[in-house]
This record gives C-alpha cells, sequence and structure tokens, in this order.
C-alpha cells in the first residue's frame, strides 16, 4: 500500500498505538518507536525513516472520531468518553457558568451602590482582569499540549509539579466553593418563588440533584445544559424586553454613594460573576482538539458574556431607583416583561452554574491525584467508566459542608482571592515565556507582552485591596503546599517536565554575570573546586573533605586525564560523581585523552571558563604530582584567576579527629591594616568557614613576628579580622615572636589540619617536610585575588 509499514495497514488497537508512538518518539527524543521498527528480536530493523503516506491523512479526515481524539489530544489518559468540540466543550459550559448567580441577584445591586458609571467602572475592570488571563491562557494552551486537568496541568507542565500542586489545590477549593455560590444564587430565586420552602432544604435538593447528574455522566450533564441554555435566553430577552413594559424610565445615577459598601467590596462581590473563563480548560481531556477549542471557546465566551454584562448594567439603572436596586436583590424580576421567564433564568442559570463548576473541579482533583500530588493518589486518581467518581465524591462532601457553613457574600469573597492568584500565576508564566523568547515557544496564538504584564500586576493588585488578610492566606497556603511537595521530590512524566523556565533564567543569569566585566562577584563566592585526575581512586581518597569544603553551594569538578596507557583507570568516576551529587552538591566530570597532565588541564581550565559553575579553585594532592607539575599548575591557576589549594597528607593520621585546625598568617608589619582583599587570607578563612560549618572544627590563627613589640599589634590585626570575617565564636589566636622553623618543631600547638600560604615558587620537599614537623595534613593555599572573607 504505497510504502506504507505493514503494521500500519491494521485496524483497531494497532493502528492507534502506532500513531501513539510515534507521536510519543518525537515528543521524547523518538524513545520507544518499537512498533514501528519491530520490538521482536527476529525482525529486522527499519532500513529508513517511516514515510508518512497521503493514505493515512484519512484519519485526520475524522474517518475514526477516536483516533482523531487520541493524535489531536493531550497524549494523557483521557477522562470521559465522549470527546466535545468548541461549542459543546468550551463556549456553552463557560458562557454559562459566567452568566450566573451575580447577573440576576447581584449586578442591580452594584449599580445601585456604585451608579451606572461606577458599575461598569467595576465591569470593566473584573473584565479586564479575567480578559488578560484568557489571552495568556488562549496563547499558552496553543504552545503546549494540554492534558487533563486544565489550568493544573498547564501550570505543572510550564514550572513543575511543585508550583502545579501548590496552584492547583487551592484553584480546586475555588472551583468547589463556586458551586456552592450558585447553590446559594439559586436557592434565592426558588426562595422568592415560595417563600414557605425551607431555605436549607432547598439547598441541599438542588445539590443532590446536581451531585447527581456530574457522578453519572458528564455527557447527560452537558445534555442538560442545553435546555438550560434555553433558559437562559429566554430570561435575557424578557430582562430586555422590559424597557418596553417599565412604567417608568429612570435617569441613570452616574456615580452611586455606595451606602451598603465601598468599591472593593463591590468588586470582591462582583468578581466572581467573570471567573468562569476556565471551566473550558478544566475540560481540557474530554475536548477533541483542547489546543483549538480553548482559545476560540474561551475568548467568544469572554467577549459574549462581556456584552451582556454591560447592557444589563445599563437596563437596571433605567428601571430602577438606586434605592430600589439596594433595597430588592430580585429587582430583575419585578421590571422585566415576564417575570417567570428570568425565574427560570435565575434558576437555570444557578443551576448549570453549579454543573458546569461541579463538572470541572473533580477533574482537576483528578489530576491531582493521577500526578500524585495528592495522599492516596490512587484513590483521587482513579477513574470508573471513564468518570472521576472518587473525586466527585470527595468534591460533593466538600462542597456540602461549604453549604452548611457559609454565605454568598463571604464565598465570593474567598473564591475572587483564590481565583485571582490562579489568574496571576497563568499571566506570569506566559510573561516569563515571552521574555525568555525560548525556541520551544511557538504558540500560534500570539498577543503582545503587556498583556500578561498588566494582567499580573491588576491581579496582585486586586488581591491586596480586596482583602489583603485573604490573600496572606492563600499565599500562605500555596508556600506551604509548596514546601510540602518539594520534599517529596516528586518525579513528572515526560508529559509533564517543565518548558525549561527554571534553565533558561539560569542560562540568562550566567550570560549576565560573563558579559559584566566590571563584576567581581566578591559577595556571592562559592567554592567550585576543579580537580583534575588520572585515577577514580584520587577522587575517592578525597572524597569527604571535598564535600566538606563544597557543601552546601559550591560545586565539584573532576577532571579526568586519560591515557592509553592507563585507560582502565578512570572506569568508575561517573559513579563517584553521581554519589557526590546524590550528597547535596552539584558535580560533574569530564575526560580528556592526552599524554601530557599540564597541557590537558591548561585546555580544561580555558573551556569551563564559560559554564555558570565556573572553577575557582585548583585542587589536588601534593604526592600525586612531580614538583614540576605542581608548578605548572599554580602557573594556570595564576593565569586564569583560580584559588589554589594543595593538599599533603600525613601517611599515619591523614584528616585526624576533623577537630582542630591552625591558619598560619604571615607577619604583616608594619602596616596591620585590614581590606577588602588580603594575600592568602581570603581563601584560607573561606575554607575554615567551610569546615567549621561541616565538620564543627575548631579554628586557631598563628601569627610569629620578628620584633616582640609588633606581638601586641598582631594579636590585636587577628581579633579585628575574626570580628569583622563574622568568624563563629570558639576560634583562639596565637601572636608569638619566633623563628618559623624553631617554632614549628618545638612550641606550635598540635592540630589536625594545618593550612599555610603558598608563594609564586613551588618547593614540594618543604611541604612535605612541614607535614613531618607538625604530624599532621598540611593544606597549601594560595588566593585567586577574587575573594573576600570580609564580604
Amino acid at each position: 500500500m504505497n510504502g506504507i509499514p505493514e503494521i500500519l495497514q491494521t485496524r483497531g488497537k494497532n493502528y492507534l498505538l502506532v500513531f501513539e508512538n510515534i507521536e510519543k518518539g518525537y515528543q521524547g527524543n523518538r524513545k520507544d518507536t518499537s512498533l514501528v521498527q519491530g520490538n521482536d528480536s527476529t525482525r529486522e530493523p527499519a532500513q529508513a525513516p517511516v514515510e508518512i503516506n497521503p493514505a493515512v491523512d484519512a484519519v485526520n479526515d475524522g474517518a475514526n472520531p477516536e483516533i482523531d481524539a487520541k493524535l489531536v489530544g493531550s497524549g494523557d489518559e483521557t477522562i470521559g468518553g465522549r470527546k466535545f468540540g468548541t461549542f459543546n466543550g468550551v463556549i456553552r459550559p463557560t458562557i454559562l457558568t459566567i452568566l450566573g448567580v451575580m447577573m440576576y441577584l447581584r449586578e442591580g445591586w452594584v449599580v445601585g451602590n456604585a451608579g451606572l458609571g461606577g458599575a461598569v467602572l467595576i465591569i470593566l475592570m473584573c473584565y479586564f482582569i479575567t480578559g488578560a488571563t484568557a489571552l495568556s491562557l488562549s496563547s499558552i494552551t496553543t504552545n503546549i499540549r494540554l492534558g487533563a486537568g486544565g489550568v493544573f496541568t498547564l501550570v505543572t507542565q510550564s514550572l513543575g509539579l511543585e508550583v502545579g500542586g501548590s496552584i492547583g489545590i487551592p484553584f480546586y477549593l475555588a472551583q468547589g466553593m463556586s458551586v456552592a455560590m450558585y447553590i446559594y444564587g439559586f436557592m434565592e430565586g426558588w426562595v422568592h418563588i415560595f417563600p414557605n420552602h425551607s431555605p436549607l432544604l432547598v439547598v441541599i435538593a438542588v445539590f443532590a440533584v446536581v451531585f447527581a447528574l456530574s457522578y453519572i455522566s458528564t455527557t447527560l450533564a452537558f445534555r442538560v445544559q442545553i435546555f438550560v441554555m434555553i433558559g437562559v435566553i429566554l430570561a435575557l430577552g424578557s430582562i430586555f424586553l422590559g424597557l418596553y413594559s417599565a412604567p417608568v424610565l429612570q435617569n441613570p445615577t452616574f456615580f452611586g454613594s455606595f451606602e451598603n459598601a465601598n468599591y472593593w467590596i463591590l468588586f470582591a462581590v462582583f468578581f466572581p460573576a467573570s471567573t468562569g473563563i476556565m471551566v473550558g480548560a478544566s475540560m481540557s481531556g474530554n475536548l477533541t482538539d483542547p489546543r483549538r477549542s480553548i482559545p476560540a471557546g474561551t475568548m467568544t465566551a469572554w467577549g459574549l458574556s462581556l456584552l451582556i454584562y454591560l447592557v444589563l448594567a445599563i437596563w437596571y439603572s433605567l428601571v430602577a431607583t438606586p434605592e430600589e436596586l439596594r433595597g430588592n436583590l430580585t429587582i430583575a424580576i419585578e421590571r422585566a416583561y415576564w417575570g417567570p421567564a428570568v425565574l427560570i433564568g435565575i434558576l437555570s442559570s444557578c443551576f448549570t452554574a453549579a454543573l458546569s463548576s461541579f463538572i470541572a473541579s473533580p477533574r482537576t482533583l483528578q489530576s491531582l491525584g493521577k500526578q500524585k500530588i495528592l495522599p492516596f493518589p490512587e484513590f483521587f486518581g482513579k477513574l470508573h467508566n471513564d468518570e472521576p467518581r472518587n473525586a466527585i465524591l470527595v468534591t460533593g462532601g466538600m462542597v456540602l459542608i461549604i453549604l452548611l457553613l457559609g454565605d454568598l457574600n463571604a464565598i465570593a469573597q474567598i473564591v475572587t482571592v483564590f481565583f485571582l492568584m490562579t489568574y496571576f500565576i497563568v499571566n506570569f508564566i506566559l510573561l516569563i515565556e515571552k521574555k525568555l523568547n525560548l525556541i520551544s515557544f511557538r504558540p500560534t496564538f500570539r498577543i503582545p507582552i503587556l498583556v500578561p504584564f498588566l494582567g499580573s500586576l491588576s491581579c496582585l493588585t486586586a488581591i491586596v485591596v480586596v482583602s489583603p488578610l485573604l490573600g496572606l492566606t492563600c499565599v500562605l497556603l500555596s508556600i506551604t503546599i509548596y514546601i510540602y511537595l518539594d520534599r517529596r521530590a516528586l518525579e513528572a512524566p515526560y508529559e509533564t517536565l517543565n518548558s525549561g523556565l527554571f534553565i533558561s533564567i539560569a542560562n540568562w543569569a550566567a550570560r549576565k554575570i560573563a558579559l559584566d566585566a566590571r563584576a567581581n562577584h566578591l559577595r556571592s563566592w562559592k567554592p567550585d573546586i576543579l580537580y583534575p585526575v588520572e585515577r577514580t581512586t584520587q577522587l575517592q581518597g578525597y572524597y569527604r573533605l571535598l564535600l566538606s569544603l563544597a557543601r552546601p553551594q559550591g560545586s565539584v569538578q573532576a577532571i579526568g586525564v586519560k591515557t592509553k596507557k592507563h585507560s582502565r583507570l578512570l572506569r568508575g568516576l561517573d559513579n563517584v560523581i553521581r554519589d557526590i551529587r546524590m550528597d547535596g552538591i552539584y558535580a560533574s566530570s569530564a575526560i580528556i585523552e592526552s599524554p601530557d597532565f599540564l597541557s590537558s588541564l591548561r585546555t580544561a581550565v580555558s573551556v569551563m571558563k564559560s559554564p555558570f559553575f565556573e572553577p575557582n579553585i585548583l585542587f589536588s594532592p601534593v604526592s600525586d604530582r612531580t614538583q614540576e607539575e605542581l608548578q605548572g599548575m599554580l602557573e594556570i591557576a595564576g593565569e586564569n584567576q583560580l584559588g589554589v589549594v594543595f593538599l599533603a597528607r600525613h601517611p599515619d593520621t591523614g584528616l585526624g579527629r576533623g577537630r582542630q585546625m591552625n591558619i598560619w598568617i604571615r607577619e604583616q608589619s608594619p602596616d596591620w591594616q585590614l581590606s577588602f582583599s588580603m594575600a592568602n587570607i581570603d581563601l584560607p578563612l573561606l575554607l575554615a568557614l567551610m569546615l567549621i560549618k561541616n565538620w564543627d572544627i575548631r579554628l586557631r590563627l598563628i601569627t610569629l613576628v620578628d620584633d616582640p613589640a609588633e606581638i601586641e599589634n598582631a594579636r590585636r590585626y587577628l581579633q579585628n579580622l575574626m570580628a569583622l570575617a563574622r568568624i563563629p565564636k570558639g576560634y583562639s589566636i596565637v601572636a608569638d615572636s619566633a623563628n618559623f622553623r624553631d617554632y614549628i618543631d618545638g612550641d606550635a600547638p598540635h592540630a589536625d589540619l594545618n593550612l599555610f600560604g603558598l608563594t609564586n615558587k613551588i618547593d614540594k620537599k618543604a611541604m612535605e617536610e612541614l607535614v613531618k614537623e607538625t604530624e599532621s595534613t598540611c593544606l597549601f593555599v594560595k588566593d585567586s585575588g577574587l575573594e573576600s572573607v570580609l564580604m
């Protein structure tokens, strides 16, 4: 068949799996294309890439809707057996959620308090925030493969599971509270018709119906929305016709007196009216083509609902006085052409908004469970007949508790803050993506960077002015969730890996640092150790010391110098590096094949000047190198502004008990002045601080002077040095007048480690003699000039 692989000519599951694996192959570095090339050991591997034949286009022409959905969808597990298009899956549920309780029972109250101009301003502010978010959401969804879970999945794919969970959980709570808010609205309309009915019983009855429809089938719930939409259209028609039946048309009050509430309380109460824009995104797992349907459907619903709310604000200002609007929450029923139609609309709108939110919120919860964000992930993430029924049960319990404890206005403010937090994150994601200008960010729906910037700014401003306490509570909740998830070290599947934002931020920072010629970064200094080795055992031998010098923010980079004669000596180097990483230190390795050690080191140092973790300390044991090699290493370090640490190990004591360390400071007379850069003092003290932190080692500073009169100056210098360097208490100071050799042989206090400064001329024999004379391991250190212990 025109060169199509044999397996592509079969039907059913094989047909679907081939395309699924082709799709996954391109997304996952072409992993698992075994179904195309043959995973049987007897089958010959494919000799050429799979050719996509025009005959296969029948799949994309709707010949098999099931395959269509799988190809176009997310690649994740989908929810619900039937797939919905743009109108049924996005526009209808979104606009019916937006045109809910607030339109009938609170918009007139807002107009009565704020006046027509004030109400229009509130509506435009609400819709500016949701509009910017809808545009950002639309742009992002055209760039990623959005699976089930909607906004949670979007955040997860951009910023990782930890951030996704810290936002997804509050977003789920906001969705659940929205259900309760709409049920309260239904109750108010019902009690207006039947004042003798118990509000509590009405609430419970509506909840039971909404819960049952959501539990039985998403398809059934969406079919109910068709009839509900007819009721909403009838209500709006009756309201607008009320202009002709009204006895008197009022002169609109442009700005009201704000008698019942100030501007920002009105904003907080009304804002949930515009928050249904993410219902379509929450249904992403049930959409045939979420990448196309979510942008088109969301923006259509946003524009239509904005127009309706603005026209209704004008209508309210014309048919009633501000006093009537403030005192009568059901004024729309009385001033409509036919009041019962509005009652039907109120009940229909509130019911369908509650139903849409109840359909969406369990899917967010199911996605949270599926990605193991929540405890008992198998329970929350499980599907029954393609429906998240466990998540529906939990959501139902939460909604019922809120209904029994809350009230409409209080719930509205909480929902406002939670949604604003979610909207901020959506705008922020797009802002960062556009700012970093990643090659992977190629949305088919593009918007100016000003949109997410103003959207983020307006969300933060609204949170602060609506309720700083609620905003702080929401932020603390998200931070707590993030810390909890971060400690769990979640492993995201490849479908939900972040889009490289953090890596790109790090690259941007690295370029910024590299291009800033004026910066010396003294305050941000950390030990980034370069250790050239010829045997893996060399790295293993100083494993504990290297960890102690680098922890917690430093790094260890091993350069393996490989010769043909000793090609097997570097086996296992990667394993040691992996162990260092597991101990919490960034580590890397590279191997250079060369017969000459110094030329290999020079090449390695030159190449490694570009990474973010640019080495700043060259480390080497003295015993492993000749005097010529040590001298060459010192010169290479000087040329590249690296500090030097040469370690001469005592054959018997090794590192000893790791309890005491002597640092020998040369005499500074006649100028005993401290400065931000002190030759061969900064790096020794910085290394000592690392060992104090990681080994709890005690520090002793020793200075010998020729003139006894300088002893007091030396002691004062060392005391000031320790104070300005903020060395933890427990150190000691020794200042004496003596010959260095005589003092070493006689009165020098013993230590597990002795640290000496290096001159520009290496004397390996003298280093080894100091090891014998001090009966300890010695570190020989030379500053690079880019350290400062006083910063």
